[in-house]
């Protein structure tokens, strides 16, 4: 249920800065307003432990969001390692065509250029779940279709040749499964939820201590929630490729589809 709200909040990543920014800046306002009461209370005693639980709930805070971008950075790099390993399969099981009977040639040299376009499609429909999923369930027909092709090849010359495409084949469609699965593998709601309830927790602690002072701090009531919201919606964008400005590039899917384009290829 959490992932799913989630899911719904960071496909956009001007949806997750307002509601991280207002939840921040409500979290610092409330502090503030609460410090004030310290401070007409005049109660030195407490205001000297203001300092100390602000700073630890800042480190903690710290700690968190690091350990959240290491985890959102391992996983964008994985899609990105993905990305080459797919086109390299794909490219491979293309010139391995050439080790099948002839007049097979033609038939799979098409069929893997379609899932090539159809592959491109799947990862360019963004965030357009009905292109997604359109893409995703051509993608598996031609994979069907590629594999029977394959299949009535290896038949009809059950040679060691015949054998290495059928690899080269069985690795594309496993490279395509492990990528979807990398797609759809995110940082836990578990943590989301850990990570903002810290956030507000030491935003409120910097707005007391303004307020315990009496004097409204503009870094501590506007400047660093806004900061640690930058931060969460960066993190967020990292980790959900189908949304906002950070993607794995598709360049070698796409010098592939330029190689295999070219006539003679």
């Amino acid at each position: 249920m959490i992932d799913r709200i989630l899911a719904g909040i960071f496909i956009n990543q001007w949806l997750v800065i307002g509601i991280v920014s207002a939840l921040l800046l409500l979290g610092s306002e409330l502090g503030f307003r609460l410090g004030l009461h310290l401070h007409h209370t005049k109660d030195e005693a407490r205001k000297g432990q203001i300092s100390g639980i602000r700073g630890a709930m800042l480190g903690l805070l710290g700690l968190l969001l690091g350990f959240t971008f290491a985890m959102a950075a391992n996983r964008y790099e994985r899609r990105r390692d993905l990305m080459v390993e797919e086109a390299n399969a794909i490219g491979t099981t293309y010139l391995r065509v050439s080790l099948l009977p002839e007049g097979h040639h033609a038939a799979l040299h098409g069929l893997l250029r379609r899932y090539l376009d159809v592959r491109l499609d799947f990862y360019e429909a963004g965030a357009d779940m009905a292109a997604v999923a359109a893409a995703e369930d051509a993608g598996a027909k031609l994979q069907g279709e590629i594999w029977a092709s394959a299949v009535l090849a290896a038949k009809e010359a059950p040679t060691p040749l015949a054998g290495t495409f059928i690899l080269a084949l069985n690795e594309m469609i496993d490279v395509d499964a492990t990528r979807l699965n990398a797609l759809r593998t995110h940082v836990p709601g578990a943590v989301w939820l850990l990570v903002l309830a810290v956030a507000m927790v030491g935003c409120c602690a910097s707005g007391y201590g303004a307020g315990s002072s009496g004097v409204r701090n503009n870094f501590a009531n506007s400047v660093l929630p806004m900061l640690i919201a930058v931060v969460i919606t960066l993190i967020a964008d990292l980790d959900r490729p189908r949304g906002g400005m950070i993607r794995a590039s598709q360049q070698p899917m796409l010098d592939l589809h330029a190689a295999l384009s070219r006539p003679g290829s």
